[in-house]
């Protein structure tokens, strides 16, 4: 028994809508494959200087900065639990922060600031000096990892989120394990102006501020202002959260 004509238009209509909703499908998952390899893998690489710039410290002891800097006892330990105090302490202002500038230009700025800091490390002559500094530092480190996290559940649906949040840590790892091998190679500069430890700090930090500066152009806020992305890219991913939004998740 032949079909009815008004079946046919039916199945048609279901055949594109269906041919529609997979090729929209795919380019969401291309949308979205390309905010992985752009923000998530800054906010990775960030991740992963924050612990190198970390361990800097210990690894510089080993290249003989507690003997230069005349540290005696337990002068070195006071100085690596000298970063906590203000890193809890400033986590508060430092998401206020946030919220009033954006994760982009705060991320950027905080970025910029540890790392300038690691790098006056390298002219610290004693104790006080890296006291100093580390305070500094503990503070500017303190909304690292917040803003890195409201960006991601900025760019990503809820069941997306959990995923790119274990990469973002896993990179504090990694950092861990790449920045001795990179201090050994540091420790090999025969260059008389520093000695080095300070190559270290110095080397380190320079790096740090200067990814700093390339997060500034590399970050949004929200999808629809990233110029990494096409207009059709950004109109599906801003969809696919209004989405998640009217299901239940909630945007800052």
């Amino acid at each position: 028994m032949a079909a009815s004509p008004d079946n046919v238009s039916k199945e048609l209509l279901v055949s594109s809508a269906a041919a529609l909703d997979t090729n929209a499908d795919k380019r969401l998952r291309w949308a979205f494959r390309k905010v992985d390899a752009t923000l998530l893998l800054v906010l990775i690489g960030s991740n992963i200087l924050n612990s190198m710039d970390r361990a800097n410290l210990g690894l510089s002891k080993v290249a003989g900065l507690e003997a230069d800097t005349g540290m005696r006892g337990s002068d070195f330990n006071v100085v690596v639990s000298m970063m906590y105090p203000t890193y809890l302490l400033g986590m508060l202002p430092s998401n206020l922060m946030l919220r009033k500038f954006g994760a982009r230009i705060w991320l950027s700025l905080i970025t910029v600031v540890w790392g300038v800091i690691n790098m006056c490390m390298a002219f610290a002559k004693n104790r006080t000096d890296f006291i100093l500094c580390r305070l500094f530092l503990g503070a500017a480190e303190s909304g690292a990892t917040p803003g890195a996290l409201m960006l991601i559940t900025l760019w990503y649906p809820r069941e997306m989120v959990t995923s790119r949040i274990t990469l973002f840590y896993s990179a504090f790892a990694a950092g861990a394990i790449i920045g001795g091998p990179i201090a050994s190679g540091i420790m090999k500069i025969t260059n008389p102006r520093f000695r080095s430890w300070e190559w270290i700090f110095f080397i380190e930090g320079l790096t740090t501020a200067s990814f700093g500066l390339l997060m500034f152009f590399l970050l949004a806020d929200y999808p629809e202002k990233s110029w990494l992305l096409k207009k059709s890219e950004k109109a599906l991913l801003k969809q696919r959260m209004e989405q998640d939004q009217a299901e239940g998740g909630h945007r800052p």
